[in-house]
């Protein structure tokens, strides 16, 4: 028991993680799986090797869990950031909240302990507006039909803030082009939702799923081949895909090298700019608190500052000044 792709856990611990992970798989997307896979091991081998048996656990071991967790360093000496912390953190309540549903445990420890503050902060690749328009408008000269998958993939991921892996999950029928939604069967922590395309992106996804895509189908070959989906291939590839080409086409442009996440990023930022009500942005991005979609306005308060320092007449100047 509690053997996964090569990591062992002893008893009780293993039937725990097995039983979890069982739990898991018919509730949340395949990377939020895979991210909780590893989280949870985490932590119950830390429980495992504190000789902390889950039913006895108190608050006092759970603040030991965070301690130690606060104390992790990458593999340059550097603190973990404040997302890996809360997402090791957040294992231990998950699994305590799975505890308390089959009646294995009457409270969770985890909830009297707080996550560290998370920085109001977002993607560093964010591109302007104008920006965006000089990598979209490359990428729909395409030349081949692997760049062709990456302008539609763009257009899409530009126009609906999709995540890759939701992008990734699509099949055809989740497309209604005509009314232009996109049904996102199994989004972050496997929540359903309904994202929206633009009238251009509709156009771009219409013409790919009635001609284009074959092509894009019968190009492929392999085991990470899924031909059921929109994009053909498993949200790994696909990720890595959209990399090799941003890697080499970004710099070639001159502009900062864009993430797939950085798409989700950028629209809310333009949105915003360009007047959006927040509400309507929260929807667009599929946020469950409007708490998240707040920190776009951050960012918009930066590029208020910027300007103010290079248009107001009022400047430092460093002769004659004490």
């Amino acid at each position: 028991m509690g053997r996964r792709l090569g990591r062992v856990l002893s008893e009780p611990y293993g039937s725990l993680w097995e039983g979890y992970l069982a739990f898991l798989e018919r509730r949340v997307s395949e990377q939020g799986y895979k991210t909780m896979r590893n989280t949870s091991f985490r932590f119950l081998k830390w429980l495992e090797e504190q000789d902390i048996r889950p039913e006895e656990a108190t608050v006092q071991d759970a603040l030991r869990y965070r301690a130690a967790v606060a104390s992790l360093v990458t593999r340059e000496g550097k603190p973990i950031a404040a997302e890996t912390c809360n997402s090791l953190l957040q294992a231990g309540r998950r699994v305590f909240r799975y505890l308390a549903t089959i009646g294995a445990v009457n409270n969770n420890p985890f909830c009297e302990v707080n996550n560290p503050r998370k920085p109001d902060r977002i993607s560093q690749n964010v591109l302007t507006e104008a920006q965006m328009n000089v990598l979209l408008e490359h990428l729909r000269r395409f030349d081949n039909v692997e760049n062709y998958k990456v302008h539609v993939l763009a257009e899409l991921l530009y126009a609906t803030g999709l995540r890759i892996a939701e992008a990734a999950s699509l099949v055809p029928a989740d497309l209604d082009t005509r009314q232009r939604f996109v049904y996102v069967r199994k989004g972050k922590g496997g929540k359903s939702r309904t994202a929206f395309l633009t009238g251009y992106a509709a156009e771009v996804l219409d013409r790919y799923i009635t001609r284009g895509r074959q092509l894009v189908l019968d190009s492929y070959h392999g085991p990470r081949l899924q031909g059921h989906t929109l994009f053909c291939v498993c949200p790994i590839r696909l990720s890595e895909e959209l990399k090799l080409v941003f890697r080499s086409t970004c710099p070639e442009l001159e502009l900062p090298v864009i993430t797939s996440h950085g798409f989700r990023h950028s629209l809310g930022t333009h949105l915003l700019r360009a007047g959006c009500d927040m509400r309507h942005i929260q929807v667009i991005l599929g946020h469950d608190r409007l708490q998240t979609t707040q920190v776009y306005t951050k960012v918009d308060k930066d590029d208020i500052k910027k300007s103010l320092d290079a248009h107001h007449p009022r400047q430092w100047k460093q002769e004659g000044t004490v």
